[in-house]
C-alpha cells in the first residue's frame, strides 16, 4: 500500500507545482530589489501571511518574499491542513482564532474558495484521568469564552457522540469535548490568497530565488545574496530579516550565524478510498462529518472527500526524524518531497482507527503521504527576534502553521512594529533556547515532544528524556549528583536541572507522581516547610547572571528598571517595562560599586532579557553586559537557624545577625574557600540569605552546609511556591507577565514615577491619570473543603449570582503552614477587591466559593517578629500597670512570641 501510494501523491504534487506557477503571480528573477525593509525568506504559510500584515499595517510596499522555488513547495503543499478554534495553551488560542474568523471571513463573506470545512470537533475521552484534564481544558476555554470572545466547547456524552459522528463505536467512550467550528482548510488555497492579497498592498514576491548567503552589517541591517534560477546572484540589502524557512530554517539560521534549535522529521496520514456512508452522510446532511481526535489511539480523523483522513503521532520510540545525512534540515535541492510511507509504524493508531470507525476495516488505502514536517525540541514554533543578531527574526518551525498563519503574522509583525508582542508568548520566543540545544540534543528531545502530543498533559508533568543537557553552557554534573544522591525530584528550567522537590530515598520518580489533584507527595513538601520555618533549610535554584558595568551602567538601567537603582552596598528589585507599561522582566540588582552591578534574572529569562538589554542600549553608550550564567550558582538557606550554619564556614569572622546585616544589604564572605556575594532578601519571607558562588563551588558548598549541620533540610520549588503564595508574592512568569502593566499587577512600591523617565512611565501615568487599572491581583482563599484538589492557574474565575467570568487565577497551592487552599489572580472591578468578598473558581469541573483576602496568609517572617516583640512588650507593659510582673504571667507571652517567630 505504501508503495501504491507513492504513485498519487506525486501526480498530485506535480498537479499542484503547476497550478501553483501558474497563479501566484511572482516577481520576476530579473526584477529583483536591491533595497527592501522587510526581507523574508520563504514562501509557506507563514511568510505569506507576514507580508500580508506588514501589508495591512502600511509597510508591505518596501516587504518582500523570497522564495528558492515556488510557494507552498516546502511542508505547506502537504499539510492536512486543520484549522481548530481548540488550543490547549493560553495565548496560543489568539492565534486559532484569528485564523478560523479570517478565512471564514474570506470564504463565507469574499467567495473566496479555500475548501474550508467547519463541521466542528470531537476529543474524545476514554478514561476518568481524560475526564479530568476534559474539565480543566473545559474551565480554560469558558474563561477565553467569557474574557476574550473565545469560541464554545461544551462536555458531551456518548450518545451526543453519536449524533454528531454517526460512524464512530462508542464502546469505551465515557465523554468527549466538542468545539464548534474547528475544521480543516485546502493549506495551498489559503497561502495563494496570502499572497495574493499581500502583491495588491504591495508586496512583492520573488519566486525561484534562492538566499545563499547571508551578511549583518555594521549599522544592524543586512546583505542577502540571492541566487535567481537561470541568472546572476544578486544582493539585497535589508534593514530587517524573517527566517520563513521552514523545512530550511536551519540553513537560513546558519547563513546568519543564528542558532535555530529545530529538526526536520517526518508526520504521516493515511487516505482512504471513498466510504458509502461517508457520501450518503455528506448527502444527506450537506456537510462533513466532525474531525475526530482519538488520544488515546493517538491519531486525528477527518473526512477528506468521500472517504477518510487518518493522521497519526508515532510513540517517541517509532516516529522517525530526517535521515541523519540531513543534519536536521532539508538539502536545498529537494522540493515537493515526500519520505516513503511506512504504514508499520502507524499500524497501531490504524487499527485503533478501525475500532473506532468500523468502515475502515473494509476500505482501501488510497495514499499513505509521508511528509517532512518541521519542529523545535518541545514542538512550540520559534516566533520572534534573535538574541544574537540585530533585526533578524524567526518565524518558523512552525508545527501547526496552516492553523496559526493569520495570528502569527499579525502578531510579528506587531512586534515589529511597536517594539514589544501585543500579548505574552514565551513559549514560542526562540530566546528560550540556548547554545546549549545543540542539533543531538534537538533531534532527541523532539521525539518525546511529538510522541507525547496525545498523552495526558499534566499540571506537574516532568519529561525526562534528553536529561540532564550536558553543554559547556550548563556545567551542572556536580550538583545534580548531590541532589540526585539526598532524593531530589528534579525538573528542567532552559536546560537547568531543578529540584521540584525531595524523595526520602535516592530514586527517580520520572513522570510517575504527575496528576490533576493535591500531589501524593504534599507530606514531603510539609516537612520541607517544617524543617525551614523550625531549623533551617537549603535549596540550589538556576538563576541567570549579568556583570553589567562601565561609566554609562547606572544610566543606561535607570533607563530600562521602574525603580530606583539600590545604592552601594545595597541590593534592589527592578522590573523592564514594555512601552505600553507592561510586565518585560523582574531582576535583582546588587551594587557592587558606583559603575558596577551584579544582576539576578530568572534562568528561562537569560536570553530573552539579555536580548532586550541590547535591544534597548544607544549608540556610543560606555556599557559592557557580561552573561555569566554559566560561571555562577546560587543557594538559599532560610530558617531562624541560617545564619549560624553559615556562620559556620566563615573563613573570616563577618556579622552576620540581621541587626547588623540587614534587609536588601548584601555582604562579601569566604565560606570553605568560596568566595561569595550573600544577599539579605527572601523570595519565599523567611529568614535567611542569598549565597551567590563561582558555579563549580556549589556543590562542594551545598554538600559543606550540611556537613556542618545534618539538622539542616533540603527544599525544592514546590516548596517554594507554597512559601510564596501564602505570602501573597507573585511570581514573574506565572503571575506577573506582559499580559499585564505593573499597577494591575500590584507593583506599585516598584515604580518610581518621580524618579525621571524609564521604558514604559508615560503609559503608566495615563493609566494613573485615568484612574487606576479595571483589574488588579488579588489574593484568594479557596474553600475546597476536604477535597484535594487546589488551583493552579487559568482557572476562570465568577461572579456567584450570575456565572459571569469576571477573572482568573495565576497560581495556586495547598498552603502548607497555613493549612489552607490558595490562590493568585486576577479580578475585573474595583467593587470587588475588597477583603472578603466571594466569588466562585472553576476547579476541575465543580463552582468551588473563592474569597479575596487584603492580607497573605502567612506573614513574613520579619513581620511575625516585629508581632511577638510587640506582643511581649505590651504584656510587659501590662505586668507593669497591674503590678502582676510574675514569672507565671511572663512565661505565656515569651512562649507566644516564639512560636510567632517561627509559623
Amino acid at each position: 500500500a505504501a508503495s501504491a501510494a507513492s504513485r498519487p501523491v506525486a501526480a498530485a504534487a506535480a498537479a499542484l507545482t503547476g497550478s501553483r506557477r501558474a497563479g501566484s503571480a511572482a516577481g520576476s528573477p530579473a526584477d529583483l530589489p536591491s533595497d527592501v525593509d522587510v526581507a523574508i525568506v520563504g514562501g509557506g504559510v507563514t511568510g505569506a501571511a507576514i507580508l500580508y500584515n506588514l501589508g495591512l499595517a502600511g509597510v508591505g510596499s518596501s516587504a518582500a518574499i523570497f522564495e528558492k522555488a515556488t510557494l507552498t513547495s516546502g511542508a505547506t503543499w502537504h499539510a492536512a491542513g486543520l484549522v481548530t478554534w481548540y488550543h490547549g495553551g493560553n495565548n496560543f488560542k489568539f492565534w486559532h482564532k484569528e485564523g478560523v474568523e479570517l478565512y471564514k471571513k474570506w470564504q463565507n463573506e469574499e467567495g473566496i474558495p479555500l475548501s474550508f470545512n467547519q463541521p466542528g470537533s470531537i476529543r474524545l475521552l476514554q478514561s476518568e484521568e481524560r475526564m479530568k484534564e476534559a474539565q480543566y481544558t473545559l474551565s480554560k476555554s469558558k474563561l477565553y469564552q467569557g474574557l476574550f470572545d473565545g469560541p464554545e466547547m461544551n462536555l458531551i456524552g456518548p450518545e451526543e457522540v453519536k449524533r454528531l459522528h454517526p460512524l464512530v463505536n462508542t464502546d469505551g467512550i465515557i465523554g468527549a469535548l466538542h468545539t464548534y467550528g474547528d475544521g480543516h482548510i485546502d493549506p495551498s488555497s489559503v497561502t495563494q490568497t496570502f499572497a495574493s492579497k499581500a502583491k495588491a498592498l504591495g508586496g512583492q514576491i520573488f519566486e525561484n530565488s534562492e538566499v545563499v548567503g547571508m551578511k549583518c552589517m555594521p549599522d544592524g541591517s543586512w546583505e542577502i545574496t540571492v541566487s535567481p534560477s537561470g541568472g546572476p546572484a544578486h544582493v539585497v540589502r535589508a534593514r530587517r530579516v524573517v527566517n520563513c524557512a521552514g523545512l530550511w530554517a536551519e540553513r537560513i539560521g546558519n547563513f546568519a550565524g543564528v542558532h535555530t534549535p529545530c529538526t526536520v522529521l517526518q508526520h504521516q496520514y493515511v487516505i482512504t478510498e471513498p466510504i458509502p456512508e461517508v457520501k450518503a452522510y455528506h448527502e444527506q446532511h450537506g456537510h462533513q462529518l466532525p474531525v475526530l481526535r482519538d488520544l488515546e489511539g493517538s491519531y486525528y480523523l477527518r473526512d477528506e472527500g468521500d472517504g477518510i483522513l487518518v493522521g497519526p503521532y508515532e510513540s517517541e520510540e517509532d516516529m522517525q526524524l530526517a535521515p541523519p545525512e540531513w543534519k536536521g534540515t532539508m538539502p536545498p535541492e529537494l522540493t515537493y518531497h515526500l519520505f516513503q510511507g511506512d504504514l508499520e509504524r502507524i499500524m497501531y493508531s490504524m487499527e485503533k482507527a478501525t475500532e473506532l470507525v468500523p468502515q475502515l476495516e473494509t476500505t482501501g488505502i488510497k495514499t499513505v503521504l509521508n511528509g517532512p514536517t518541521c519542529w523545535p525540541a518541545d514542538g512550540n514554533h520559534l516566533v520572534g527576534p534573535s538574541h544574537e543578531k540585530p533585526n533578524y527574526w524567526n518565524a518558523c518551525a512552525e508545527s501547526y502553521g496552516i492553523a496559526h498563519g493569520a495570528g502569527l503574522g499579525r502578531y510579528l509583525v506587531h512586534w515589529m512594529q511597536h517594539g514589544e508582542p501585543p500579548y505574552e508568548l514565551t513559549e514560542a520566543d526562540p530566546a528560550r533556547y540556548g547554545a546549549w540545544a545543540t542539533p543531538a540534543w534537538v533531534g532527541d528531545k523532539v521525539k518525546e515532544a511529538y510522541g507525547w502530543n496525545n498523552y495526558i498533559a499534566y499540571f506537574n508533568e516532568n519529561r525526562p528524556r534528553a536529561r540532564p543537557v550536558v553543554h559547556p553552557d550548563r556545567p551542572q554534573d556536580d550538583i545534580v549528583a548531590v541532589l540526585k544522591a539526598r532524593g531530589a525530584q528534579l525538573g528542567f528550567s532552559h536546560g537547568w536541572e531543578t529540584p521540584n522537590w525531595f524523595h526520602s530515598e535516592a530514586i527517580d520518580l520520572k513522570n510517575t507522581m504527575a496528576t490533576f489533584e493535591r500531589p501524593s507527595y504534599i507530606n514531603a513538601i510539609n516537612k520541607e516547610c517544617e524543617q525551614v520555618v523550625s531549623h533551617a533549610g537549603l535549596a540550589y535554584w538556576p538563576f541567570a547572571h549579568y556583570r553589567i558595568s562601565g561609566a554609562g551602567a547606572p544610566a543606561f538601567l535607570d533607563r530600562l528598571i521602574a525603580n530606583k537603582l539600590p545604592a552601594i552596598g545595597r541590593v534592589g528589585l527592578g522590573h523592564l517595562l514594555t512601552p505600553t507599561g507592561k510586565v518585560y522582566s523582574e531582576l535583582t540588582f546588587v551594587r557592587l560599586a558606583e559603575t558596577d552591578f551584579y544582576v539576578t534574572g530568572y534562568s528561562n529569562y537569560q536570553l530573552h532579557d539579555l536580548r532586550w538589554m541590547k535591544e534597548h542600549m544607544e549608540v556610543g553608550e560606555e556599557v559592557q553586559i557580561e552573561d555569566v550564567t554559566s560561571k555562577r550558582a546560587v543557594l538559599f538557606i532560610n530558617g531562624p537557624d541560617a545564619e549560624s550554619i553559615v556562620a559556620k564556614l566563615l573563613d573570616e569572622p563577618v556579622d552576620l545577625d540581621r541587626a547588623q546585616f540587614k534587609a536588601f544589604q548584601w555582604r562579601r564572605l569566604s565560606l570553605s574557600g568560596a568566595e561569595t556575594i550573600a544577599v539579605r532578601m527572601s523570595f519565599i519571607g523567611e529568614h535567611g540569605l542569598e549565597l551567590h558562588v563561582e558555579r563549580d563551588q556549589v556543590a562542594r558548598l551545598y554538600e559543606k552546609l550540611h556537613e556542618m549541620d545534618p539538622k539542616l533540610g533540603d527544599w525544592g520549588g514546590t516548596t517554594m511556591n507554597s512559601f510564596r503564595i501564602e505570602k501573597g508574592v507573585p511570581l514573574f512568569g506565572k503571575d506577573i507577565t506582559k499580559d499585564h502593566d505593573a499597577f494591575e499587577a500590584g507593583l506599585d512600591r516598584f515604580i518610581k514615577l518621580d524618579k525621571g523617565d524609564f521604558i514604559g512611565r508615560d503609559a503608566l501615568l495615563k493609566v494613573k491619570e485615568g484612574g487606576g487599572p479595571t483589574r488588579k491581583m488579588v489574593k484568594l482563599e479557596v474553600a475546597v473543603g476536604e477535597e484535594k484538589v487546589d488551583c493552579v492557574g487559568n482557572e476562570p474565575i465568577r461572579c456567584p449570582e450570575t456565572g459571569k467570568v469576571i477573572g482568573f487565577t495565576t497560581s495556586g497551592t495547598w498552603g502548607c503552614l497555613a493549612g489552607k487552599s490558595l490562590a493568585l489572580g486576577y479580578v475585573y472591578g474595583p467593587e470587588l477587591w475588597a477583603d472578603g468578598t466571594r466569588l466562585h473558581v472553576d476547579i476541575l469541573g465543580k463552582k468551588v466559593d473563592v474569597f479575596v483576602r487584603e492580607r497573605a496568609a502567612i506573614d513574613p517572617a520579619a513581620v511575625r517578629d516585629r508581632k511577638a516583640a510587640a506582643a511581649v512588650k505590651a504584656a510587659a507593659a501590662e505586668a507593669t500597670t497591674t503590678g502582676t510582673s510574675s514569672r507565671a504571667q511572663q512565661q505565656p507571652a515569651a512562649m507566644h512570641a516564639a512560636a510567632a517567630s517561627k509559623v
